[in-house]
């Protein structure tokens, strides 16, 4: 039994880890795990046009066990972390960060958490009328 367990004292190399690389090729022991091991799958068929319902049965006929409302609450769970893990596409730059981006030798334009409030009293101020009924520079009739 401790044939094969490496020494301490020996280096290990990546042909050692032959039980490591079998995991992915191994049914999880969990029903999430087992929905998660077989996702490409489901992502496929799913973009194929078929129901969920459909994919559902297929899974049961190659043996997997999981009730219909459990395997479509592990189905939107994983849709829900795919989601969250995209990368957000990046914002498109002001007219203001389109001229800076064009010189080459600018460097990428910091945060700016109160750009879109600048922005709106620019709008303001180029809309003409502004009515402010909190202002303290009232003239007052005589």
């Amino acid at each position: 039994m401790t044939a094969n367990l490496v020494s301490p004292s020996r280096k290990r190399t990546k042909s050692d880890l032959v039980h490591l690389r079998a995991l992915p090729s191994v049914e999880p022991a969990t029903s999430t795990g087992r929905v998660a091991w077989i996702w490409p799958e489901i992502q496929a068929a799913l973009g194929t046009g078929k129901k969920l319902r459909e994919v559902w049965d297929a899974a049961r006929a190659d043996g997997f066990d999981i009730p219909y409302p459990q395997f479509r609450v592990y189905v939107s769970r994983l849709r829900n972390r795919l989601l969250n893990h995209r990368p957000e596409p990046a914002p498109q730059p002001c007219a203001a960060d389109r001229s800076a981006a064009t010189s080459p030798s600018a460097s990428p334009p910091a945060s700016d958490p109160f750009r879109n409030l600048r922005e709106q009293r620019e709008k303001k101020r180029s809309t003409g009328f502004d009515y402010d009924p909190f202002s303290i520079q009232k003239e007052l009739i005589d």
